[in-house]
């Protein structure tokens, strides 16, 4: 029986490529006659238990303790440093009870614990880095590391060359599926034949993309149908001021935005395979499901992600035209609505973006990285 840990930071970016990765195990531990693998979680509780009860995922989890060192000077570091020695010795007790034959890192604070106290028993150990700029954990846990994967060929020069390898972004497969539009569009509820316009702010939702996304959208439904993930924390009062932008529309027009706190995954699949254009943060996972379902895409990268990684991301991605990229600093209403614009109402760079983000993705991505991990294991 092949055993398996899990272990990444607690947002979507990591846990859905740890989603992607476990999936692909299960079928290839079954095609070479290696049993259905026992997989286990072990990290932080931040968006966990929602996304795998709204994943279906079957893992077996333990939440971990965790803290996160910053870059500056705060009386939250002490407190954290207990946090992380804690972590570190629950770590050290599940993977004694557990003792999996290797273990993969998606890498963030989360992973700190399980990734050190793996190497203390010596079990094999893949890090993967998604972003085009590792954080401070992975850099610190590359050493620890057996193998290391990236997405971005960029980042590899920041790891030791002779355990690095370019992989791309785990991404489910789903994302790779051809569109059924009338089953989708269903499912979504979409009625108007106006191109749809699909606004993510990440797994946790984008206070500045809501507001600016409120700022335009009696002007952007009289273009688009709009699909709105603003996140759990920002749902309903973004729900609340929308009808405010209503005032003086049409009820065709109103019945053209669909705000939702959160997409699972058959509707965010459904949504980005009908999307016309998507608008999102830049972390790598949202990139290489743009990249996946060959989609033109406006990136508004946050500003104060670890490193400015973001920033780096969308321009990698947005070079040679495959995505336009606004910087925060750059937002207004009228500069959304004018890029926007220049997509939909431009046929011929709308069909360009499409082909050159299909081209981005890496559909093995997801393979790759178990089968290396299957290879890890004695047999």
């Amino acid at each position: 029986m092949v055993r398996v840990i899990l272990t990444g930071g607690g947002t979507g970016g990591h846990l859905f490529p740890l989603v992607a990765v476990s999936r692909k195990m299960n079928e290839l531990a079954r095609s070479q006659n290696l049993g259905d693998p026992e997989i286990y979680y072990l990290g932080p509780g931040l968006f966990l238990e929602s996304s795998l009860a709204r994943e279906e995922m079957n893992f077996h989890y333990k939440i971990i303790i965790t803290g996160k060192w910053r870059r500056y000077f705060s009386f939250k570091n002490f407190i954290d440093l207990f946090k992380i020695g804690i972590g570190l010795l629950q770590a050290l007790y599940e993977i004694w009870r557990i003792m999996p034959d290797v273990i993969f890192s998606k890498g963030g604070y989360g992973s700190f614990g399980v990734v050190i106290a793996g190497w203390i028993y010596r079990i094999p150990i893949i890090l993967h880095d998604s972003d085009s700029i590792p954080g401070l954990t992975n850099r610190i846990l590359a050493r620890f590391a057996t193998l290391i994967a990236v997405s971005f060929n960029e980042t590899a020069a920041n790891f030791p060359k002779n355990k690095t390898y370019f992989t791309g972004e785990a991404i489910r497969d789903a994302f790779f599926e051809p569109s059924k539009p009338e089953t989708e569009r269903s499912l979504l509820h979409l009625t108007s034949q106006k191109p749809t316009v699909l606004i993510l702010g990440g797994s946790q939702g984008a206070q500045k993309i809501n507001d600016i996304v409120l700022d335009i959208l009696a002007d952007l439904l009289s273009i688009a149908e709009v699909i709105h993930q603003t996140g759990d924390e920002n749902y309903l009062s973004v729900a609340n001021e929308s009808k405010v932008a209503f005032q003086g529309l049409s009820g065709e027009l109103s019945a053209s935005y669909h705000p939702v706190n959160f997409l699972v995954e058959p509707e965010y699949i459904a949504a980005c395979h009908s999307a016309d254009l998507i608008i999102s943060r830049a972390g790598a996972g949202s990139i290489f499901e743009i990249a996946a379902s060959g989609k033109a895409s406006i990136l508004i990268p946050i500003t104060d992600s670890a490193n400015n990684h973001q920033r780096k991301n969308a321009y990698i991605f947005g070079s040679g035209g495959r995505a336009e990229v606004i910087e925060e600093s750059n937002l207004t209403p009228r500069l959304v609505m004018s890029v926007i614009d220049s997509i939909l109402n431009n046929s011929e760079k709308k069909k360009n973006m499409e082909e050159k983000a299909k081209k981005f993705a890496t559909p093995d991505a997801a393979k790759l990285i178990a089968q290396a991990l299957l290879n890890l294991i004695p047999h």
